[in-house]
């Protein structure tokens, strides 16, 4: 292997410093003051080689860091806003299966109101008026099956009016043993507000008429059966 090339250096030094570095070099074993410098210059060069050298793979690991680090950010915010998406359609999904199931109970119970016998409804809604039926209803047929059941059935001049059988018990009662007036307000109370659409009913075809004298309403209602 060859020698590198070697140049010279030639440094004027000042006696103090001179006699300073011929200490240093004989403390330190050196032969000569001038292998002594040559020492120092390689540590001091060679040193800030290192440096650089440490720097710039620092800062490349730096960079290799960092690009990796804002890739696994990407893929983070990604899966959050996949997540923040999968929850919305969650709750858009909560809210149709909500709608759906508050439909087919509504559905459910028309189809069990639609089961219910005609006499049951009755017993439901007290009092059923004739110019309240459907148009396609068979109203003879109707009538008739409520009187089979034991409905009341009152026929005015108007219209057929189909009553509760304990209803009709408790509508007479209020009416005829225990009201003793004629004004509409006192009556409302008296007989609620089903109690008072009969009444009206059966007043306007002077099947109820009232005795100012007895103060008391005669029963004069054509009921059939």
């Amino acid at each position: 292997m060859s020698e590198k090339k070697k140049r010279p250096l030639t440094v004027y030094l000042d006696e103090d410093l001179f006699r300073a570095l011929a200490f240093l070099s004989e403390k330190e074993g050196y032969p000569s003051i001038l292998d002594y410098v040559v020492k120092l210059i390689k540590e001091r060069v060679e040193g800030a080689e290192k440096g650089g050298l440490e720097d710039s793979v620092k800062a490349r690991v730096a960079r290799i860091v960092q690009d990796e680090l804002n890739k696994q950010l990407q893929v983070i915010e990604n899966l959050r806003r996949q997540v923040a998406e999968l929850y919305e359609r969650v709750d858009y999904l909560t809210s149709v299966v909500e709608e759906i199931k508050s439909r087919a109970a509504e559905v459910s119970e028309q189809r069990r109101e639609k089961r219910k016998t005609g006499i049951e409804r009755l017993r439901e809604e007290k009092v059923v008026f004739e110019s309240g039926l459907p148009k396609k209803l068979n109203r003879d047929a109707f009538f008739n099956y409520l009187r089979r059941e034991g409905a009341v059935v009152i026929e005015t001049s108007k219209e057929r009016i189909a009553v509760d059988p304990d209803f009709w018990e408790d509508f007479k009662t209020r009416l005829f043993e225990k009201a003793a007036t004629s004004d509409e307000d006192e009556l409302r109370k008296a007989l609620g507000d089903k109690g008072f659409m009969l009444f009206t009913k059966l007043r306007d075809d002077n099947q109820v008429i009232y005795d100012p004298v007895t103060k008391k309403w005669k029963n004069l209602v054509n009921v059939t059966g």
